[in-house]
């Protein structure tokens, strides 16, 4: 197998290194090794996701934390108790209350959160998006470009069908109600299918995202429709529920998932997912921790918008 880079915006990214760099190396100027870091090491930053439930924050939390590490700021992963947008104000001000200097963001609800993050940017605390940005303005946003992402993954629905000589027939999305990111993916991929009029996108299912809730939904559509050839999951929890839906069905269909994690990537062994589309959160963490330090310092931290790329998981 191999997996096949396919848009990752490799100027964007090199710039942010180097806007590290040269922040860092103006840090340790005239200082002795020992104390490279001290400049920044009292810095309280704060990653808030909407829950830790899945790996892909896990890798963004792996990417802050190694940042931090390097720099030697204080880093906190600061989880809501349950995910909920108003959960995640709590956690936000909670942050600000508790010292945050920076706060790392991937809003569960981009309208609702961006009055705390108003205040807390009123309170002095500068601000990075990764993955989902809020309404609010930040120093920047790290992301997918997620229109891209699915579109390539419509293209591969197409690939993958006709290589197994399917040439019509129905083809399911399992997806999450309400998030700018997966509906950005499902855009892409009915526009990508768009092009082949003789297979049909049913209407979208959407659920929770839990991956048994998402497996149910899948073999919901999969009893519904006969001619059936295809299933797509829009991010990790619906895309194991794609696998497994299609694993109990003898891998009759071309699956199709969205962010790689341990049960994924088994899955994707197994033939019950023949493409997964994989994004960047360790990126997203790691060049994020070094955007919220060179803010708090005042340094340019570049465009608003950092695209961290995504690649392209499937066999030989």
């Amino acid at each position: 197998m191999k997996q096949r880079k396919i848009i990752i915006d490799v100027l964007v990214i090199s710039l942010a290194f180097l806007l590290f760099t040269i922040w860092y190396q103006n840090c340790i100027k005239n200082t002795e090794p020992t104390t490279a870091s001290s400049s920044v090491k009292n810095y309280d930053i704060y990653l808030i996701t909407t829950d830790e439930n899945y790996q892909f924050w896990q890798y963004i939390n792996n990417g802050a934390a190694d940042m931090a590490a390097l720099t030697g700021v204080r880093y906190y992963w600061r989880v809501p108790e349950e995910r909920t947008p108003n959960k995640q104000i709590e956690s936000i001000n909670k942050a600000v209350n508790d010292g945050a200097e920076a706060l790392l963001v991937a809003a569960d609800d981009p309208k609702l959160i961006s009055g705390a993050i108003e205040d807390a940017k009123a309170r002095g605390v500068e601000v990075v998006y990764v993955d989902v940005p809020a309404n609010e303005e930040a120093l920047t946003t790290l992301a997918t470009e997620n229109y891209e992402a699915g579109f390539a993954a419509g293209q591969k629905m197409i690939s993958n069908l006709v290589s197994m000589g399917k040439q019509s027939g129905s083809i399911g999305i399992i997806s999450i109600q309400d998030k700018t990111t997966t509906k950005q993916r499902e855009d892409g991929f009915r526009d990508a299918l768009a092009a082949e009029p003789q297979y049909t996108i049913l209407q979208t299912v959407y659920t929770n995202g839990e991956p048994d809730n998402t497996q149910l939904a899948a073999e919901q559509v999969i009893n519904q429709n006969n001619d059936l050839v295809g299933l797509f999951g829009t991010n990790e929890g619906t895309s194991e529920g794609v696998g497994n839906a299609n694993k109990a069905n003898d891998n009759r269909f071309v699956g199709i998932g969205f962010d790689r994690s341990d049960i994924t990537n088994q899955l994707f062994k197994e033939g019950s997912l023949n493409v997964i589309i994989n994004q960047n959160p360790y990126t997203m963490g790691y060049l994020g921790m070094a955007e919220a330090i060179a803010g708090i310092q005042g340094k340019d931290t570049g465009p608003s918008f950092i695209n961290t790329g995504f690649s392209v998981l499937e066999k030989e």
